[in-house]
């Protein structure tokens, strides 16, 4: 082996390392597997991965989301790490927003289909994608696409062709079909092309390779046979875990439990801080952008500690740096630290001003006059759950009537919502 071959295979080598670190497949995990017969797929990802590295000085890899949302989050953000890794590495990285399979929803661990969108409504959610994706990416070296371009001019035959490649068997045998099928629940015919329309979009931007979360397997197999089908060598599938969401479910916009890459700096701050402390290690390896080194430490720490809240708040930090820049992350960690861990008043407190027929009520009724609760109900439910503050002291009784000093009075709602009376 000369030099430069020399040289070479050890620059794979490196790449090959850094590229498949963080990866989880399907049969890895004791559910997930879609298709039978797809076994060690490590394995065989990472030699289709070497082999492709070895053919081509520069890659085509890309990342696929649809817009079903206004806003991405930081699970978004685990592909995007993957795709800048790429880049770095002098790649070619790809965007793909799916502003047509958006329409019909990837019904990938869903127990129920999606509400059908309209081409506006996506296109709508989609317009500040690309700037959100820009906190990770470099802008100036990213592709960004659309998959109507290619989508939206397939005719009936086209398509009629591309489905003639999957047994219908396959299909229906979906893990996700089969638990909603059993549990009497909506299956409709269009959900289960969605997986067509996503294996199209490798084979029209000619991709070597697709990043994605594990729960997109079963559309990534799919790509890679109309890939074969059509005369392409088929895409690499280097998929990573779900990231789980603050309530313990995976993160995903239609539970709510998202950490939101466009949300304000105090509350991306707030809801890392929520994560339960088993995900913290996932949270540092899927979205932190600390080195991996720094992670590997800070993993130890982690084993070491009774109380990992310290390295949580690090990671909080580093969230809405990179977010949001060092100067916000530090007005974010006080606040967090002067409203949640002290239980103080922040410095800029709203001030209500109470007017006279609110005067002389029950806290409940004050709380839903004022509109600091939803409802009656809603305020009743704080009380009896511990979670409503007056100058400090806990209200306890449902029936206590309000009382407004002259110099005001300071309530909290929860945990991190504190107003000021008058």
């Amino acid at each position: 082996m000369n030099n430069s071959t020399q040289t070479k295979t050890i620059e794979i080598e490196k790449q090959l390392k850094l590229l498949m670190r963080g990866c989880q497949f399907a049969d890895e995990l004791e559910q997930g597997l879609e298709m039978k017969g797809a076994q060690l797929l490590r394995t065989q990802m990472q030699k289709e991965l070497e082999e492709k590295l070895k053919r081509k000085k520069v890659l085509r890899i890309y990342l696929g989301v649809d817009p079903t949302s206004p806003r991405l989050h930081v699970g978004h953000f685990v592909p995007l790490k993957k795709l800048r890794k790429f880049q770095d590495l002098g790649h070619q990285v790809i965007f793909l927003i799916g502003d047509y399979t958006a329409m019909i929803g990837d019904p990938s661990s869903r127990m129920q289909g999606r509400e059908r969108l309209t081409h506006d409504q996506v296109l709508e959610n989609a317009r500040t994608y690309t700037e959100q994706a820009a906190h990770v990416l470099d802008s100036k070296r990213t592709e960004i696409r659309y998959n109507s371009e290619w989508l939206s001019k397939l005719s009936f035959t086209d398509i009629v062709e591309l489905a003639s490649i999957f047994p219908f068997k396959q299909i229906i045998m979906r893990r996700d079909f089969q638990e909603r099928m059993e549990k009497g629940e909506s299956l409709r015919f269009h959900e289960a092309i969605y997986s067509l329309m996503q294996g199209y979009d490798a084979y029209a931007l000619e991709c070597d390779v697709q990043v994605g979360a594990y729960d997109q397997h079963f559309n990534m197999l799919a790509g890679r046979s109309i890939q074969a089908h059509l005369g392409q060598a088929p895409h690499v599938m280097l998929t990573n875990p779900l990231l789980v969401g603050t309530d313990g479910r995976k993160m995903s916009k239609s539970y709510g439990n998202t950490i939101d890459i466009a949300a304000e700096p105090f509350d991306m701050y707030g809801k890392t801080m929520r994560i339960a402390d088993e995900y913290i290690s996932d949270f540092l390896d899927l979205t932190s952008s600390f080195p991996d080194q720094v992670i590997d430490d800070m993993k130890q720490r982690l084993e070491k500690s009774d109380n990992p809240m310290e390295i949580k708040k690090e990671l909080a930090r580093n969230l809405v740096t990179l977010y949001h820049g060092e100067a916000a992350a530090f007005e974010a960690e006080k606040k967090f630290e002067t409203i949640v861990q002290h239980k103080d008043a922040p410095d800029d407190l709203p001030e209500i001003k109470v007017p006279e027929e609110l005067r002389g009520l029950s806290w409940i009724e004050l709380l839903s006059g004022l509109s600091l609760t939803s409802s009656k109900s809603e305020a009743r439910r704080l009380i009896q759950q511990g979670g409503f503050y007056v100058d400090g002291q806990p209200v306890k009784d449902t029936n206590a009537m309000a009382d407004i000093k002259e110099s005001g009075v300071l309530v909290r709602l929860g945990k991190r919502t504190f107003r000021k009376l008058v």
